[in-house]
């Protein structure tokens, strides 16, 4: 049997009359990089409230590494390691006493803490800063050190809810390449996010959430593959008829063509023989072509395909 880093059965989450969760079943393989995506009350922070051991499910299970997280709490957040929300930082400390405080918590010796301090800031560039008070820190200083808590008892499962909200472009970079590296060690990562642009570049697989309903669980990889196409929007002299609107669509490779007075869109698969057909085709009508302009479109367009346009993620 399967023991599946992350996994979830029918779970179901009510507060008072309204159901956050409807039922979600998940299965997560250990070392995957997994994003969970959906719009604003879609469920992710409930779900990982869950998978923290934070709330309880009003009904069905959650499993860490096989262990039910209702059940046996403990056990479960010595598996994972957490940032929600808010990172659970403290101003008035340093980085050195509040690493030492959760090093007891998980009661680690003190040379498993000295280690671990040595190992932990120096993975998220904060070394220098040490002994210096945590309240004096920048948004991107203060969101590594939140990872520096989160990994500081060597956990085998990494739960992160937005953890790059906020920050200006070299702060993601930062925190995308320290998912990157423990990635890489073995650690598997939950990533709740509503940047698409963030969880492509970072993720092997996703899972759009919407409602409390699981609405797709795909390998990036594959959703690309499937869904990658090139959008040619070309302006004319003059408006197409219908009937030319038809001949154009009867090329095969071209999935849809919508025509709107002199300019007409045009999804194809990309490749460049599709567009020099088209606009061939164009010519033989006899139309002139003012401008033309070629945009590729994936992941943001399947997420639209399934969730709506008035569900929009960054």
């Amino acid at each position: 049997m399967v023991e599946y880093a992350i996994e979830t059965k029918n779970l179901v989450k009510r507060f008072n009359h309204f159901t956050a969760l409807d039922g979600i079943s998940l299965q997560i393989e250990k070392g995957d990089i997994i994003g969970y995506v959906g719009p604003n009350g879609a469920g992710k922070t409930t779900t990982i409230k869950i998978l923290t051991t934070l709330i309880n499910p009003t009904s069905g299970f959650a499993y860490i590494n096989g262990i039910d997280v209702s059940k046996r709490s403990t056990e479960t957040l010595r598996d994972i390691g957490a940032l929600i929300e808010v990172p659970g930082i403290y101003d008035y400390l340093t980085p050195n006493e509040m690493l030492t405080y959760f090093g007891k918590v998980y009661r680690m010796n003190n040379d498993e803490i000295k280690r671990r301090m040595k190992e932990t800031l120096g993975l998220v560039r904060l070394s220098d800063w040490e002994n210096k008070k945590i309240g004096s820190f920048s948004t991107g200083m203060q969101r590594r050190l939140a990872i520096a808590r989160a990994i500081f008892h060597n956990p085998n499962v990494l739960i992160l809810d937005e953890p790059v909200l906020g920050l200006d472009p070299k702060g993601i970079k930062d925190i995308r390449e320290l998912m990157r590296y423990f990635n890489s060690q073995g650690i598997t990562i939950f990533l709740s996010s509503h940047l698409l642009s963030e969880v492509a570049e970072v993720c092997t697989k996703i899972i759009f959430l919407d409602e409390g309903r699981v609405t797709a669980f795909e390998a990036i990889e594959d959703i690309i593959n499937k869904n990658k196409s090139t959008e040619i929007t070309i302006k004319l002299l003059k408006s197409l008829s219908e009937e030319e609107v038809n001949k154009l669509s009867s090329i095969e490779q071209i999935k849809t063509a919508k025509a709107e007075n002199d300019t007409i869109r045009i999804t194809f698969d990309g490749k460049p023989e599709t567009s020099y057909q088209i606009l061939s085709r164009m010519i033989s009508f006899g139309y002139e072509i003012v401008t033309y302009n070629i945009e590729v479109t994936e992941l943001e367009d399947y997420y639209i395909s399934i969730m709506g346009d008035e569900k929009g993620v960054n």
